[in-house]
């Protein structure tokens, strides 16, 4: 939900306070207004509120021409550039009403806040390259670091016992992560149809490690880089393009490439969004061993979040359809995934959260040794918090903590298991 990064200080705040500031003229005008002036100014109202911003931006330029010292029209219009990216008409517009003496005390407050918000997003837009590190640190407790079966025993052939290094085992881990990101901002917008979009490009580096402390073989070591567009119609939709690289290790050796191309359309509406996205993942592996396990992954789904109190509560839900073609088919599969998910803001820079994942796939071939392929159902649930420090020798860092746990039922009994995560770390973006 924060990939609006366009919109950052972006705001509908100064132009409600605007909307109510200036419902009576505070210029004198003459004579009174035509009627067709006032028609105008209503579908001018009216196209503003539906974010026709052409339209809103005709209307009042309409009555502006027929009575110039109308400075209710003028700040409409002035609001309507601001929503299409348009700072500098905007700051023109209102500084007109400022410089007129006769502007009440009131409305002048209202005008310089607005004037000071748009001054603050323009500096915003006009920054070309934004790049900000992230580091965290923590531990996490796994009590199943080697995904082992939850019985000794292969049921489907009798009294074959499993030996103890297929059985889960338990640790203590170190995690460190860092990032990098970069955005680039050329400053240009183009229309889409009544409204106004952006283009920026991002990319990103992250480095992920987990050190367990005696189990090091299950060591896991992640880089990541990617890159890719995206464009934003603010209050309306988004939409990205990712291409990614994952290089992964397993115990100091390296594992496997998985590239991957990620494509994403956000659409918003009154509190809350729908999105769209898929993934295309090649992954390759080092070692000849898992050849068998290459092969092309694919996902796509739907996700519906919605506010609730205020934007204190926000609630997930989704669902998502996945299928992995691998060279070997005893390693392919397909299936489905379901999510849900709230966070709740509960103190001053706090939250909770619970989240909810259900998966189900089928493999494609009969597992070896057995009679059937394996049919699988994961549930994860989990639960957690953050607080951001906002002043203190941890000002500007976050501290998370929760926990996670899985079940993985299948109707092959070593690839069941049961598995509890539990993680506190403190990070910071820069």
């Amino acid at each position: 939900m924060r990939k609006d990064r366009i919109s950052t200080g972006l705001s509908t705040l100064y132009a409600a306070m605007l909307a109510a500031a200036f419902t009576v003229d505070v210029a004198p005008v003459q004579a009174a207004e035509p009627a067709n002036e006032e028609v105008l100014f209503e579908e001018g109202m009216q196209a503003l509120e539906d974010d026709r911003l052409q339209t809103a931006m005709k209307a009042f330029q309409s009555i502006l021409s027929q009575q110039p010292g109308l400075h209710r029209a003028r700040l409409e219009l002035a609001v309507a550039y601001y929503r299409s990216l348009q700072y500098a008409e905007a700051r023109k517009l209102a500084q007109q009403v400022l410089d007129d003496p006769q502007t009440p005390p009131e409305v002048r407050v209202t005008v310089l806040a607005f004037l000071a918000q748009v001054q603050k997003d323009e500096a915003t837009l006009a920054v070309r390259h934004e790049i900000k590190p992230s580091i965290s640190a923590g531990f996490m407790y796994d009590s199943n670091v080697n995904v082992g079966p939850s019985t000794d025993i292969i049921e489907e052939l009798p009294s074959l016992p499993l030996t103890a290094s297929s059985l889960g085992r338990s640790d203590n881990a170190v995690v460190l992560a860092a990032g990098l990101s970069h955005r680039f901002q050329p400053g240009k917008t183009f229309q889409v149809g009544e409204r106004t979009a952006g283009f920026l490009w991002q990319s990103q580096a992250n480095l992920y490690n987990r050190a367990y402390n005696d189990e090091s073989d299950f060591d896991l070591t992640i880089l990541s880089a990617g890159t890719g567009p995206a464009w934003v119609v603010l209050r309306h939709w988004r939409a990205n393009m990712a291409l990614n690289v994952d290089r992964i290790w397993l115990g100091g050796s390296a594992l496997a490439w998985f590239t991957s191309l990620s494509p994403a359309v956000t659409w918003q509406f009154d509190n809350g969004e729908l999105t769209w996205d898929a993934t295309l993942a090649d992954r390759r592996y080092d070692d000849t061993a898992d050849a068998g396990r290459e092969g092309t992954y694919k996902a796509t789904g739907l996700t519906l979040g919605r506010y609730f109190n205020a934007r204190r509560v926000a609630a997930q839900v989704g669902a998502r359809l996945l299928d992995f073609s691998a060279d070997n088919d005893r390693f392919g599969n397909d299936g489905y995934e379901l999510l849900a998910g709230v966070i709740v803001k509960t103190w001053p820079g706090g939250s909770v959260y619970g989240r909810a994942n259900y998966r189900d796939v089928e493999y494609d071939a009969i597992e070896p040794l057995f009679t059937e392929a394996r049919d699988e159902q994961e549930r994860r649930i989990a639960a957690g918090f953050q607080h951001d420090f906002k002043a203190g020798h941890l000002a500007k860092w976050t501290l998370n903590g929760g926990i996670q746990y899985t079940d993985n039922s299948s109707n092959i009994s070593i690839y069941n298991y049961d598995r509890r995560q539990i993680t506190l770390n403190l990070g910071r973006t820069f």
